[in-house]
């Protein structure tokens, strides 16, 4: 199960092509690596609905923004929780309707 997780993570990145920008996301801190993909236009709705439910499943309250890349239909946000901040990634429709949250670590 956690092999189709993953590989739908991945099969995500593919589909999900977004443009880079940095950004700053307000009372989360931004990540320092220049590599991560902020995409500006994904809605604050649904970033915010996203760390909203991977802190209700982690029980976390320690949560960054690591990458956030936007979709027409979907968008999708990972989030570091906790202080070695293990990666989450959150599927979410841009009204801020969560459809998937899973655990990316290894």
């Amino acid at each position: 199960m956690t092999n189709i997780c993953r590989l739908a993570a991945g099969l995500a990145l593919l589909v999900l092509a977004g443009c880079q920008s940095g950004e700053d996301t307000g009372t989360r801190m931004a990540s320092s690596s220049a590599d991560n993909r902020m995409d500006a236009a994904v809605p604050k709705v649904a970033e915010d609905a996203c760390v909203k439910e991977v802190g209700r499943t982690t029980k976390s309250t320690q949560l960054v923004v690591l990458e956030k890349v936007y979709s027409e239909q979907n968008s999708q946000v990972k989030v570091g929780v906790g202080p070695d901040r293990a990666p989450w990634l959150c599927m979410t429709s841009n009204n801020g309707i969560v459809a998937s949250v899973i655990s990316t670590a290894e």
